[in-house]
C-alpha cells in the first residue's frame, strides 16, 4: 500500500513539474538570453516576471526549479501571488523571509542583477536611487524585452496544453488529497496503538519520529530538486569556512585583514595610506598574528593599485560607480559575498581563521588581538558600537518583525560592517540576509530616505542579529578597534583611527581658519597616484582659545590624538611608490 501511495504522489510531483514547464514556455518564448540563475534565491536576478506565475523567465531554469517554486512561494506564501502590489516588507507571518523579499522586489520592478558564483556578481540598477527602473542589461548582453520568438499559434497551441495538463493535475491532486486522509487515519490508529502497548512516554516518541520524519520528508520535497536554492541559502547546508583554516593548518589567533573599495581616486587615496600602515605595524609585536589582507574590489575593470595591494575583484552591481555614483557602498554586501562563493572552489583565499572587516579610511596604531580561538565556539568576535546606528527605529523594527519575530532592539548590535571581527562561517551567515536588505532599501524610497547614508549599516546590523551570532560590541573608550578624531579626543585601547569626520581648526572668533584636514579633499586621480603628504597641526598654545568647526573646544588631548593620526599617515605615504604614468 505504501509503495502505491508513493506512486501516486510520484505522478502528481511529475504532473506538477510539466505544468510549470509549459507555462514557463509559454511566457519565454524559449529565447536563450540570459545564464541560469536561482528562482529562490536571496540573489537579485535580471530579466522577465513571468505573467502566469511571476516566476523569473530563464530559458535554462528547469522545470522542476519552477514548480519548486510554485509549491514553496505561492503554495506557502499565497499572499505574494503577482496580482498583489508590494509596495513595504512583506508581512510578518511570511515563513520564508528571504523568499517573500525577493518577490516583493520583483513585482516592484526595481531590481536587476545575475546570479554570482566565485568571482561574478548580480547586475542591479544602473541607479540605484532611481525605484521602478529596471536596466535590463549585463554582460551577456539585453535580457529585458520582449521574449519574443513565438508566434500566436504556437502560444495558443501550449496554452491548450497547459489547460489539459491543469485539469489532469486537478483529478489527481483531489486523489491525492483522499489517500492523504486515508493515511493520516491510518496514523492516528498505529500511534493509538504504540499508546496502548508502550504507554504514554513510548508514544510520544512514536510521534516525535514520525513528526521530524514528515518534516524531512517535505523539506526534502523543496530542496532535493531542480537548482537548490534553498540549500544554498541554509547555512547548515553550506561547507564550514572554518574547516578551510583547520585543513591549511592555521592558527586560531591568526587574522585575514578584508576591506572593500569600487577603485575610485577618493577610496584609492585612503585605501593606499591604510594599507601602508598596515605594513609598517605587522613589524611590531603581535603584528605575526595579522597573516594577511585582501582588498574586494566591486569594480568592472582593474584599478591602478591591484599590484600594490593584493586585490580580489567582483562584479559590480552598479558599474557606474567605476567613474561616479550616489552610493558605492551598495555594492559592498554583494561584493562580500562573492568573495565568499570564490572561497568555496579556492580554500586558500581563506587566510586566516578570523576575518577582520574593515574600510578603507582607517589607520593602524598598533596590531590588534583577537579575544581567542576561532576554533573555541564560545570565544566572541568583536565590533564597534557607533552611537549614531539606532536599532529602535522604526523600519528597523518593522523589518525585525518580517526577518526574526523573536528579535528585539536589544539584539541587534548597532555597529556595521566594519569595523568588526568575526569568523569567517559567522560572516558567511550574516552577508546573505545583509545583501538582501541592503537592496531591499536601495529599491524603497522610504527606508532609504530614513536610514541615510548608513543604512546599508543597519542592514548588516539586522543579518547579525538574526542570526544570532556572538560577537561583543562595544564603543569608545572601552573597545580595543577603532577611535574616531575628533569626535574622541583620545586613543585609550583603540588599535585603529577612523576619520569619518574632516576638522576644521578656528580662531576663538570663529571666522578665521587655523588648519583643517578631511578626506574629502583628496578625490582627484593625482592624490591617489602621488598621495601628498598631510599638513599637521599647528603646535598647541595652551594660551590660545582655539575651537573645532563644530564648537569642540580645542584641548591639548585632541591635538595629541590628530597628530598622531596625521603623523602615522605621513610615515605609510614616505614607503608609497609613486604610481603617475611616465
Amino acid at each position: 500500500a505504501g509503495s502505491s501511495w508513493n506512486r501516486r504522489v510520484l505522478i502528481v510531483v511529475v504532473c506538477a513539474c510539466l505544468v510549470a514547464g509549459l507555462i514557463y514556455s509559454f511566457n519565454s518564448g524559449g529565447k536563450d538570453k540570459a545564464p541560469r540563475r536561482p528562482i529562490a534565491s536571496i540573489k537579485m536576478f535580471q530579466g522577465q516576471q513571468s505573467v502566469a506565475e511571476g516566476v523569473q523567465t530563464d530559458p535554462k531554469v528547469t522545470t522542476a526549479d519552477v514548480g519548486q517554486h510554485v509549491g514553496a512561494v505561492f503554495k506557502d506564501h499565497p499572499h505574494e501571488q503577482p496580482d498583489n502590489k508590494v509596495d513595504t516588507m512583506p508581512a510578518a507571518s511570511d515563513k520564508d523571509a528571504r523568499g517573500s523579499a525577493i518577490v516583493d522586489i520583483m513585482k516592484a520592478g526595481q531590481s536587476s542583477g545575475q546570479e554570482h558564483t566565485s568571482g561574478q556578481s548580480t547586475k542591479a540598477s544602473a541607479d540605484a536611487t532611481a525605484a521602478g527602473e529596471q536596466t535590463g542589461s549585463d554582460d551577456r548582453g539585453d535580457v529585458s524585452g520582449e521574449s519574443g520568438g513565438s508566434n500566436v499559434a504556437e502560444q495558443h497551441e501550449i496554452s491548450s496544453g497547459v489547460k489539459a495538463a491543469a485539469a489532469h493535475l486537478d483529478h489527481h491532486s483531489l486523489h491525492l488529497e483522499q489517500q492523504i486522509a486515508k493515511a493520516t487515519e491510518l496514523l492516528t490508529k498505529a500511534r493509538e496503538k504504540a499508546k496502548a502497548e508502550q504507554g504514554g512516554a513510548g508514544a510520544d516518541e512514536v510521534d516525535g519520529k514520525d513528526s521530524a520524519q514528515s518534516a524531512r520528508a517535505a523539506d526534502a520535497a523543496v530542496v532535493t530538486t531542480g537548482s537548490k536554492p534553498q540549500a544554498a541559502e541554509d547555512s547548515s547546508a553550506l561547507p564550514d569556512l572554518l574547516a578551510y583554516s583547520k585543513e591549511q593548518g592555521q592558527p586560531g589567533d591568526t587574522i585575514h585583514v578584508l576591506f572593500t573599495s569600487n577603485g575610485s581616486p577618493y577610496q584609492n587615496f585612503q585605501a593606499r595610506i591604510m594599507v601602508g600602515t598596515y605594513n609598517i605595524i605587522r613589524k611590531m609585536p603581535g603584528g605575526d598574528k595579522l597573516v594577511a589582507m585582501t582588498r574586494i574590489l566591486h569594480r568592472s575593470t582593474p584599478d591602478e593599485v591591484m599590484d600594490e595591494i593584493p586585490t580580489f575583484r567582483a562584479d559590480p552591481l552598479q558599474p557606474e560607480c567605476d567613474t561616479w555614483c550616489w552610493f558605492p557602498v551598495a555594492d559592498r554586501a554583494n561584493a562580500v559575498q562573492q568573495w565568499i562563493n570564490a572561497s568555496h572552489q579556492d580554500h586558500s583565499l581563506v587566510k586566516a581563521p578570523w576575518l577582520l572587516l574593515l574600510e578603507t579610511d582607517y589607520v593602524w596604531i598598533k596590531p590588534i588581538a583577537a579575544f581567542g580561538s576561532a576554533y573555541d565556539p564560545t570565544v566572541p568576535g568583536m565590533a564597534f558600537r557607533f552611537d549614531y546606528i539606532s536599532p529602535t527605529h522604526p523600519i528597523v523594527a518593522d523589518i525585525l518583525k518580517e526577518k526574526c519575530p523573536d528579535c528585539s532592539a536589544s539584539t541587534v548590535p548597532g555597529s556595521g560592517p566594519a569595523p568588526v571581527l568575526m569568523r569567517f562561517s559567522d560572516v558567511r551567515a550574516a552577508t546573505p540576509l545583509w545583501e538582501e536588505l541592503s537592496l531591499w532599501i536601495e529599491t524603497h524610497e522610504h527606508a532609504k530616505k530614513a536610514l541615510g547614508w548608513v543604512r546599508e549599516m543597519y542592514a548588516w546590523d539586522i543579518g547579525v542579529a538574526a542570526n544570532k551570532l556572538n560577537i561583543k560590541c562595544e564603543g569608545h573608550p572601552h573597545t580595543s578597534l577603532i577611535t574616531q578624531p575628533p569626535h574622541d579626543h583620545e586613543v585609550y585601547n583603540a588599535t585603529m583611527f577612523h576619520y569619518t569626520w574632516g576638522c576644521i581648526l578656528k580662531d576663538s572668533t570663529m571666522t578665521n581658519e587655523i588648519w583643517k584636514f578631511d578626506k574629502r579633499f583628496y578625490t582627484d586621480a593625482k592624490d591617489a597616484l602621488k598621495v601628498p603628504k598631510l599638513p599637521l597641526p599647528p603646535p598647541f598654545n595652551e594660551s590660545e582659545t582655539l575651537k573645532v568647526h563644530d564648537g569642540t573646544p580645542w584641548t591639548k588631548n585632541l591635538h595629541g590624538t590628530m597628530t598622531l593620526m596625521l603623523t602615522l599617515m605621513n610615515a605609510a605615504i614616505d614607503t608609497l611608490p609613486d604610481l603617475t604614468p611616465q
